[in-house]
């Protein structure tokens, strides 16, 4: 029985001297996601502003075409393509920085690694 609460008590001075760890590993992971959020959703309103531009453009694109001059239209679907490629840089940006990694996944391999420890104690 004394055996049992000894190590009860190692285990505790293990958990409590652990927590500082923890907390600090889990303010490291949420700044991490935080940064990747913040690039993910500027690539996404990027790609937004840049959609609406191509939309408008495709409207002056197609009304420009129906002109005269060659060059006029080649111009106008010149910057269609362009922020159309514009559009696709940044949902590609937005992609890049989106789902790499579970949330928290090295305080929750911590976490797993301080409980079998403590179930091979047992």
């Amino acid at each position: 029985m004394f055996e049992t609460l000894q190590k009860t008590r190692q285990l505790s001075l293990i958990a409590l001297d652990r927590l500082g760890d923890y907390l600090a590993l889990l303010r490291i992971e949420l700044k991490l996601q935080g940064r990747e959020l913040v690039v993910q959703m500027i690539g996404y309103a990027v790609a937004a502003l840049l959609g609406l531009f191509v939309l408008l453009f495709l409207g002056i694109a197609i009304i420009v075409s129906f002109w005269d001059s060659d060059y006029r239209a080649l111009a106008a679907w010149f910057v269609v393509l362009l922020y159309a490629g514009g559009a696709a840089a940044g949902v590609a940006v937005a992609r890049k920085h989106s789902g790499k990694t579970a949330g928290l996944g090295t305080l929750r391999d911590e976490l797993k690694r301080d409980v079998a420890l403590v179930r091979e104690s047992l």
